[in-house]
């Protein structure tokens, strides 16, 4: 696996976000099945339920009928949307990344889990009563938060103290992994300012991931959290803002039709 690959894998571009858009677009009627399982299969060519199968899955998704279709990027210190105490939340914490579909009685969500073999397994959770939405973030205040940490990220990097034997120059990795992290397809109906804020967020991101690599320890600790390590943590958060906000602002431009 390359580097790009490597990195690309922990980054917060992952399966639930296609999942998240494609799902909406498929119950609204504005994408079929067919365009579902390849947006999947840019993550893993083989989609698998736990405990069950895809079809019955998509068959459960469209009878709950849900109102809202949403991302979460749930980190340490923040679990926001997630039941606290549950095993939802402990998976969902775990992996970093979950779909989560809200009906009127009850929601459904799921978390993917990559496997050997270019599989993509999802975890399904039932949750009665629904959850609760939080208030979604404006796309436009996350687009401003995420600009000023386009700015800032050369600067508060550059604060890290450098590991041993880093690489010279890490900017082709950087730009390699931003047009990765860039290149997952979004439904036809998504505007141009989520675009937008994918791509800096995936800009921005790149950089982090390869400055994690360079340093690992950075913003892991304690007792570095401060300085540079300060600002990296805080970028990371601007950065998962921006894309539950861009993503989330899809699912619910899908959904009004639905």
């Amino acid at each position: 696996m390359t580097e790009v690959a490597t990195l690309a894998r922990r980054a917060t571009a992952g399966p639930a976000q296609g999942f998240a858009v494609w799902s909406a677009a498929w119950l609204a009627g504005s994408a079929g099945t067919d365009e579902l399982l390849a947006a999947l299969g840019e993550w893993a060519p083989v989609q698998s339920v736990v405990d069950g199968d895809l079809p019955d899955l998509l068959a459960e998704l469209r009878a709950l009928e849900p109102h809202t279709v949403r991302l979460l990027l749930p980190a340490p210190g923040d679990a926001r949307g997630l039941p606290a105490g549950t095993d939802l939340e402990e998976a969902a914490m775990a992996r970093g990344e979950v779909v989560v579909f809200d009906g009127a009685v009850r929601s459904i969500a799921l978390v993917p889990t990559p496997e050997a073999g270019d599989v993509m397994r999802w975890q399904a959770f039932w949750h009665e009563p629904a959850l609760v939405d939080p208030d979604p973030a404006p796309l436009g205040a996350a687009e401003h938060e995420l600009r000023d940490a386009v700015k800032q990220a050369p600067s508060a990097l550059a604060s890290l103290p450098p590991a041993p034997d880093a690489a010279a120059d890490p900017r082709s990795t950087v730009m390699e992994l931003t047009r990765h992290l860039g290149s997952h397809r979004l439904p036809r109906t998504a505007s141009e300012r989520a675009h937008r804020v994918l791509d800096s967020a995936g800009m921005v991101e790149a950089i982090l991931l390869v400055a994690g690599t360079e340093n690992p320890y950075a913003g892991l600790t304690l007792a570095s959290a401060q300085g540079g390590d300060a600002a990296y943590r805080d970028l990371w958060r601007t950065v998962r803002a921006a894309r539950v906000a861009a993503v989330n602002a899809v699912c619910r431009e899908e959904l009004r039709a639905f």
